[in-house]
């Protein structure tokens, strides 16, 4: 019967005293371990040298390394004892899940509904009133100097 592949990832320090093309090497060579187990790459990470929040082993830098593979959870130890190597500073195995992907959809706004009237019942419904006469600007003068006590 065959066994059920889980979703991992990995990620790990390499030590900077090895080379940039040290670092890589090992990472591919990590990589290509997998599926001798047995295992699939899933998504394939990178190698990048970081700078340390906090010294590890008495080191500032490190190369960050990390990948997403499948694999059986029985041959996880396997993998485990190539990550327990003295080059490598810490590493880090999680179990994942797939997250799909956010299919972005513009929202469609409506406009509210409007009362439409048909042409000749328009008029009917407008009441048109008289337009007043301007005020006078010298009677309003008057009356702010009499409120103003002028």
């Amino acid at each position: 019967m065959d066994k059920e592949l889980k979703l991992y990832e990995a990620s790990y320090l390499i030590s900077p005293a090895k080379s940039d093309e040290e670092a890589r090497n090992f990472h591919e060579t990590l990589k290509n371990r997998l599926p001798d187990l047995g295992g699939l790459i899933e998504e394939n990470g990178a190698v990048i040298k970081r700078k340390l929040y906090y010294p590890i082993k008495k080191m500032k830098e490190a190369y960050l390394a990390h990948f997403k593979f499948m694999l059986e959870p029985e041959k996880l130890a396997e993998l485990k004892k190539k990550l327990e190597e003295k080059d490598v500073l810490r590493y880090l195995l999680v179990e994942t899940k797939r997250i799909p992907q956010r299919i972005f959809r513009p929202r469609v706004f409506k406009a509210p509904a409007m009362e439409t009237v048909p042409a000749g019942k328009a008029a009917e419904k407008i009441e048109m009133k008289p337009l007043e006469p301007a005020a006078d600007i010298e009677a309003i003068d008057k009356q702010l100097e009499e409120i103003l006590g002028k």
